[in-house]
């Protein structure tokens, strides 16, 4: 039954929470610095980084300082500054992890200038690779006539009995004009576009799985500023990773904070758990790759006769002839 009263409680609080453009200071105390120790290793030969900084206040403005003084190894193997970059140390080109072996990594550095280095550590196990038995992209609509996009990609493969934390990269390789070389992109370089924690293990754990790892249209963002196009002929690889358990949950939290999924009016993120030994924060941890790829092809009504033109040439349909044409 209709109730006028009610209506105008309700229109009232409305309006008052309407009205409410009373400014809300947030007040966040200045901390500590803290060293901060990331990176990783992986099952394939590489060059990988360990990077050392300071930790800032949340709303800081200073930039975080880097440390070359100190003595960073994995298991003995003592890596080298990086010359491009402050703050790093890498390995060789060829080093690689090894399924089921340990990794200890050590650095030395006297961080709060007391004349004596302190020594952080991280022990990881590296995990096993679970390999891609089969990549799909999967036309969305079924509507006759519609453009193919977007598409999913499906990845399948057999999950193996246990616990595992896997992640997955897309890359993308096309050109920007007909007068353009093809170059690969990786349109997956930030935690917020970085697949993780795709099923629940509780659910799914040992079964042979198919999941939608990224939606496919036909612009996809490759930075904030930029967007790549998709056209017939590009190849989409997909690369899945299983990851040391820590070092997943410290992506996690990195992926969560950066795609803000954090509440409204929740305080600024705490520190991220990771698993350094000593008084640092960060992570370090190790993954496995498997990759996968698959050819963008032509359909009629997903692309303009422009387009076509602009990466192909005026003679595109030599190359991708209408169906029943010969």
């Amino acid at each position: 039954m209709f109730n006028l009263r009610h209506c105008f409680v309700c229109f009232m609080l409305i309006c008052a929470l309407s009205s409410c453009t009373e400014r809300i200071d947030f007040t966040v105390s200045d901390i500590e610095p803290q060293l901060v120790i990331t990176g990783y290793v992986c099952t394939e030969p590489g060059t990988y980084a360990i990077h050392l900084s300071s930790s800032g206040n949340f709303f800081g403005k200073d930039t975080l300082k880097k440390y070359d003084n100190a003595v960073v190894s994995i298991n003995d193997y003592q890596l080298e500054n990086d010359p491009n970059n402050n703050g790093t140390y890498i390995t060789k080109s060829d080093f690689c992890a090894v399924e089921g072996e340990t990794y200890t990594l050590k650095v030395l550095l006297d961080f709060n200038l007391d004349g004596v280095e302190e020594l952080y550590t991280s022990t990881v196990v590296a995990p096993y690779t679970v390999p891609l038995k089969n990549l799909l992209l999967q036309k969305l609509s079924n509507e006759e006539g519609s453009s193919i996009f977007p598409l999913a990609s499906l990845i399948f493969f057999q999950d193996p009995i246990g616990p595992n934390y896997y992640g997955a990269h897309l890359y993308l390789t096309t050109a920007r004009d007909s007068n353009s070389s093809y170059q690969k992109y990786h349109v997956s370089n930030t935690p917020s576009k970085y697949v993780m924690n795709i099923f629940s293990s509780d659910v799914e754990d040992g079964s042979f799985i198919f999941y939608p790892a990224y939606l496919i249209s036909r612009r996809m963002l490759h930075t904030p500023l930029d967007t790549l196009t998709v056209y017939p002929l590009d190849t989409f690889e997909l690369e899945l990773n299983n990851h040391s358990q820590k070092y997943f949950e410290y992506l996690k939290q990195a992926s969560d904070a950066s795609s803000g999924s954090n509440p409204l009016f929740m305080t600024p993120p705490g520190v991220m758990h990771g698993n350094i030994e000593g008084g640092a924060l960060g992570a370090f941890g190790v993954y496995t790759v498997s990759r996968l790829k698959a050819v963008m092809p032509f359909a009629e009504n997903s692309w303009t006769d422009e387009q076509m033109i602009l990466r192909f040439g005026v003679n595109w349909r030599e190359k991708f002839p209408k169906e029943g044409s010969q």
